[in-house]
């Protein structure tokens, strides 16, 4: 059977391109297409919030049911829903805040409640850490300037 690990590693590191050009426009100021640096993170920022739960639903549904299942789910649904909620708001400023406290708990939820699934790739969890640590630290960067 053939390892899907290059593949993932090399798209996981390729989904960061965004945040870092988001970035980049939000601390020059600059904008793309018409949508601010600290716009187009934070709509990215859902939609990669929106994967990770999708991905946290099809990793769940495949283990054996557990008397944490029901709520691993329903925390994952509270984490995309929070990012959408965020798009809704009139400050990107704040969905940005709303965001990286969605991203840190699916997060924290996936290392703490999946341990069992993560054991069966390890790489998975170092990949998940290093890019959640960057992905965060982006947040803040795209934050600074505001506050």
């Amino acid at each position: 059977m053939r390892s899907y690990k290059p593949v993932v590693a090399t798209l996981a590191i390729l989904g960061t391109l965004p945040f870092l050009f988001a970035t980049y426009l939000s601390l020059v100021n600059g904008s793309f297409l018409g949508k601010s640096g600290v716009t187009l993170f934070a709509t990215y920022a859902a939609v990669i919030l929106s994967f990770i739960g999708g991905a946290m639903w099809g990793r769940l549904i495949e283990l054996p049911e557990s008397r944490n299942g029901a709520k691993l789910l329903i925390c994952s649904f509270a984490t995309v829903f929070c990012a959408w909620i965020s798009l809704l708001l009139k400050t990107p400023e704040l969905s940005v805040v709303l965001l990286l406290l969605s991203l840190i708990t699916i997060f924290w939820v996936d290392a703490r409640w999946l341990k069992q699934a993560n054991n069966a790739k390890p790489y998975y969890t170092s990949l998940n850490f290093g890019l959640t640590s960057v992905t965060s630290i982006m947040h803040l960067i795209v934050l600074y300037p505001h506050y």
